[in-house]
């Protein structure tokens, strides 16, 4: 399952957050981080596997999401993106 989104949010910040939130218990299926580099990151939950990758596409972050099977906290992860993307720090 991969999902996309374009946000206006930087690669780091996509990745800060989403080691922040796959890695913290309140997110519900939080896991470890097993692999990060330049503008990725992997996490095993129990789920299984979780990647997300941040790309820079013009002005915007191009965010891609992808896993084996369905993972509930990957569409709440997303909607965090997108209203951060709209209302920046």
């Amino acid at each position: 399952m991969t999902r996309e989104i374009l946000v206006s949010v930087s690669p780091e910040q996509v990745i800060g957050l989403a080691k922040n939130y796959f890695t913290d218990a309140s997110s519900g299926y939080s896991g470890s981080l097993v692999e990060e580099g330049e503008g990725y990151a992997r996490f095993e939950t129990f789920r299984g596997h979780l990647a997300v990758l941040a790309t820079p596409d013009g002005d915007r972050t191009l965010v891609r999401c992808s896993t084996l099977r369905y993972h509930p906290s990957l569409g709440k992860f997303l909607l965090q993106l997108e209203s951060k993307s709209h209302h920046p720090a």
